[in-house]
């Protein structure tokens, strides 16, 4: 082989569409370590049962993490919507080109991203603004914030639920995960009922729906760089 035919072969592109599956499963591991992180600064959190002035007396007394919280989240949020771009390619194909569920599920990820936003805007004001709150303001802010894991879950829910159907009609991933995720999806939709109820075994139920859709998220974002054509245009 001549010098000329070494240097085009070193050069070729590798298969079409291999840098925009990475791309999206590199974000999606990015965002899944982003809210880890900021997860980790709400250790210790009061419940939304909890008096008002515990909860203003924690607000004060971690208001720094809370703000390093709040900005990691909202950031978080952007690198979601490069992953979700890289779902919808990939159940679009599967589902022969027609973008019925791959729409759906991006709209779940579109609506869980505004919640999650909304959620680090009041987590943000909360910290900086806690000194002007009260007891009561701060109580009533506090209950919004854990409300809106609900929120979140909603917009969860449909991406997976979607997703899980898709796979189950195809071979996008394999059977033991579409199933997986169909039962995640159900117990998203019950840790969603915490969008109105601040009793403590609902919330419970919510943070460990939210948890395992984080790891559900990271696992989707495996098989696109393991195969990145999944992800690709």
């Amino acid at each position: 082989m001549s010098m000329v035919d070494t240097r085009q072969t070193a050069r070729a592109p590798g298969p079409p569409g291999t840098v925009s599956g990475r791309l999206a499963a590199l974000a999606g591991a990015v965002s899944f370590v982003l809210i880890l992180i900021s997860a980790t600064m709400l250790s210790n959190a009061p419940s939304a049962t909890d008096s008002g002035q515990k909860i203003l007396s924690y607000l004060a007394l971690h208001h720094g993490r809370l703000q390093v919280g709040a900005v990691l989240t909202a950031l978080a949020m952007s690198t979601a919507l490069v992953w979700a771009a890289g779902l919808f390619r990939a159940l679009r194909r599967a589902e022969g080109g027609t973008p019925g569920l791959a729409l759906a599920a991006f709209g779940g990820v579109v609506l869980a991203a505004a919640s999650t936003v909304t959620w680090a805007l009041i987590e943000g004001t909360m910290a900086t603004r806690f000194n002007d709150l009260g007891a009561a303001g701060a109580r009533v802010l506090w209950t919004m914030f854990l409300l809106n894991f609900g929120a979140l879950l909603v917009g969860l829910l449909v991406v997976i639920g979607a997703t899980a159907i898709v796979c189950l009609r195809s071979h996008l991933f394999p059977r033991w995960f579409a199933v997986a995720s169909t039962v995640l999806a159900l117990i998203s939709v019950a840790g969603a009922c915490t969008i109105g109820y601040t009793a403590p075994g609902i919330q419970v139920v919510a943070a460990i729906a939210a948890i395992l859709d984080g790891v559900w998220i990271l696992m989707v974002s495996i098989y696109f760089w393991r195969d990145p054509a999944l992800a690709a245009p």
